[in-house]
């Protein structure tokens, strides 16, 4: 378990610890592009998981790092969200949820 390095061109990721402090910035080395930083909590699809793959481009092109995102209610934060593992999914998760996505 640890932060992971992934490349979305070619579907590959890389741990990188456990401490995001201490996470350093790092090109693929495939395809030289610089590879995006996310937390733990995103488990990657298997290479040949196309579909999958592009529900992960579209949540982090949106916004969405794979950071906690909460349920409400009445004002009162309750549980965290499953993230969504295909597009049509991830279209309404970033509807509803858009107002917790990363500027």
């Amino acid at each position: 378990m640890g932060h992971k390095a992934v490349c979305l061109e070619c579907k590959v990721s890389f741990t990188q610890g456990t401490d995001f402090r201490n996470r350093r910035e790092v090109n693929c080395p495939h395809c030289h592009i610089p590879m995006i930083l996310l937390p733990h909590r995103f488990k990657p699809p298997k290479k040949s998981e196309n579909k999958k793959w592009e529900t992960v481009k579209f949540l982090i092109n949106k916004g969405f790092y794979y950071q906690h995102i909460y349920e409400y209610e009445k004002d009162i934060r309750q549980n965290y969200v499953a993230y969504p593992t295909d597009l049509k999914e991830a279209k309404e998760f970033v509807n509803k949820y858009q107002n917790q996505a990363i500027k």
